[in-house]
């Protein structure tokens, strides 16, 4: 049976009537206040979508009348929170949500209607897969080349490599396209991955409004409303798709097990989590956790725990093998190499992480590895403490998830955030336990040091990985000069010095950072290969790969510099830019 909620006491609130309404008492009375100021910013949130739609008032006379209609509504909406006898009330609560899904919608679907390409490479080779199984070809073996016709400029959306190209082979479990791929068989073709991670995010919306206490509903509303997921998530970011799956695989994941008055939550974890982890790389990070806290559960519910933990991570790798397995099959190499990409692909830095240092100019280079092995020690942290804290962390593991993330050489924006709808339901759903129980670790522990020195070795260990990544960058640039264009509109060359301050070989690759993400790698004159000896320098002329806007006056930019063996990058010192062409 599926239990939306726990029991709350005082679910029917009064309401603005004193003459008639028992007085509440002062707790009840700020909690009412409280739903009801909440309902306030999800109306008026309501209201601003309403102003969004009206300025698209050109795409049709339908979407003319719903601005004004969503405006006042938006109004009424508002006033409604205080005077509605309940904010808990089903009719206010479903209205309000129903709402809210209008104010979803119809931005985004004009959006994605009049969008002519897509906005990521993500979602352009989640197409070009679809396609090709529709071709009756493997998506892993294909090339994503045809991704291209669907991006405005491909340069700006490439994945780069430190060697020197981009990715060009579908690098995400066979789920991503998958979901895609019905749609297709059906005849449509415009934009279906945007389509489908609005569809997806929209049944998250609903699953969280429907999974929480209804207290606190009005969260999922401000959840399913806030820019930067809604934003993304209809504007090619692919992780809508999983979304939905991880709020169910963390839904109640502490009764996985546990008998039948737990409903669905005592089978439906590892099920849901086997379809996250099928369709991006972002849940498999969820897997270790869940697995030690299904340990921890059967452990204090008296019941086999190493037999739950294993069925639980059993059920997990099937379903994620029921979904992939035809293409392992397939074409088991293009599988294994598509997959891994993320994590062995010798990717470009990118994100606003601990990284962004570097890309940024303030370190001068970062080794990539090194990164690497501090977000790795920073995982391994956060399991670690997850077991030694285990009452103080069950609620809040996955909002601490990111914390890794933050310390790899990719730490995107989506890595940050996306994880944070399912956070919300695994720290709302779960019970609280007692932090003395006997039955969890280091209860028993003689040494009181013991947890801290579990949990802070592999943290200093993060601290030290991290500090020796941004030392010594194997180049020295220089930025010697800049060609302009255009009345200074335009970079059409920049001249750097570059000096090898290692005792091996390298062949740099070269980005020039004019204040967004660079645009791809910036070729030398003829294309020659740069190839600096040991101790060796060179002075090259940088030409971008497609037209770069120049920074606006005052502001600061940099050259950048790839080397794959050892796998780093370099940077010049930040460069002012006076919007002249200039010799340094």
């Amino acid at each position: 049976m599926l239990r939306t909620h726990e029991g709350v006491p005082g679910e029917q609130l009064p309401g603005l009537d004193v003459a008639t309404a028992p007085a509440p008492t002062p707790d009840t009375r700020s909690l009412n206040m409280l739903e009801r100021g909440a309902w306030s910013v999800v109306w008026l949130a309501v209201l601003t979508g309403g102003i969004d739609v009206w300025g698209f008032w050109w795409s049709s006379p339908f979407i003319a009348a719903l601005g004004p209609l969503m405006i006042a509504t938006g109004l009424v909406g508002t006033a409604a929170c205080w005077l509605t006898a309940s904010p808990r009330s089903r009719l206010f609560q479903g209205l309000a949500f129903a709402a809210v899904t209008t104010t979803v919608v119809f931005p985004q679907v004009i959006e994605i209607h009049t969008r002519k390409f897509y906005t990521t490479d993500s979602a352009a080779f989640e197409h070009v897969a679809a396609r090709a199984l529709l071709h009756g070809a493997d998506p892993y073996v294909v090339s994503m080349s045809p991704a291209a016709q669907l991006l405005k400029v491909p340069a700006l959306f490439w994945t780069y490599t430190v060697s020197g190209g981009h990715v060009s082979q579908f690098s995400y479990p066979a789920g991503s396209f998958l979901l895609d791929f019905p749609a297709m068989a059906l005849g449509f073709h415009h934009a279906v991955v945007d389509w489908m991670d609005l569809l997806a995010w929209l049944v998250a919306g609903v699953l969280l409004f429907v999974l929480l206490p209804t207290s606190l509903r009005w969260l999922a509303a401000l959840v399913v409303l806030t820019p930067a997921l809604l934003g993304s998530f209809s504007s090619g970011e692919t992780d809508a798709v999983f979304v939905p799956f991880l709020i169910l695989a963390v839904w109640r994941w502490d009764r996985f097990g546990q008998g039948r008055q737990a409903g669905l939550a005592r089978w439906i974890g590892p099920v849901a989590l086997g379809l996250a982890c099928a369709i991006k790389q972002t849940p498999w990070f969820c897997v270790p956790l869940l697995v030690i806290g299904v340990f921890l559960e059967g452990r204090l519910a008296g019941k086999p725990a190493s037999h739950l933990a294993l069925r639980y991570l059993l059920t997990v790798v099937a379903v994620f093998g029921a979904v992939n397995l035809p293409f392992v099959i397939w074409q088991p190499t293009a599988w294994f190499h598509g997959t891994l990409t993320p994590f062995a692909g010798g990717l470009v830095a990118d994100g606003q992480g601990l990284v962004s240092l570097a890309t940024h100019g303030l370190t001068g280079g970062v080794d990539l590895i090194m990164l690497s092995v501090a977000g790795a020690l920073a995982l391994v942290t956060l399991v670690t403490a997850f077991v030694v804290w285990y009452p103080q962390l069950k609620r809040i593991w996955l909002l601490l998830l990111p914390i890794p993330l933050f310390f790899s050489p990719r730490s995107l924006s989506s890595y940050l955030i996306d994880l944070f709808p399912a956070a919300v339901m695994a720290a709302l759903s779960v019970r609280s336990i007692s932090r003395s129980d006997p039955a969890l670790p280091f209860r028993r522990a003689r040494l009181k040091t013991l947890p801290a020195l579990t949990v802070g070795i592999p943290a200093l260990g993060v601290v030290v990985a991290s500090v020796l990544a941004f030392v010594a960058p194997p180049l020295q640039l220089t930025v010697r000069s800049v060609a302009l264009s255009h009345g200074g509109r335009v970079v059409d060359a920049v001249t750097v010095s570059v000096h090898n301050r290692t005792g091996s070989a390298v062949t740099p690759h070269f980005m020039v950072n004019t204040g967004a993400n660079p645009h791809g790698f910036w070729a030398p004159s003829k294309h020659r290969r740069v190839v600096l000896g040991p101790r060796g320098s060179d002075t090259v002329t940088l030409y971008p790969p497609v037209q770069t806007v120049a920074p606006q006056k005052g502001a600061r930019w940099l050259v950048e510099a790839y080397t794959g063996d050892p796998s780093s990058l370099s940077t010049s010192a930040l460069q002012l830019f006076t919007g002249a062409s200039a010799s340094h």
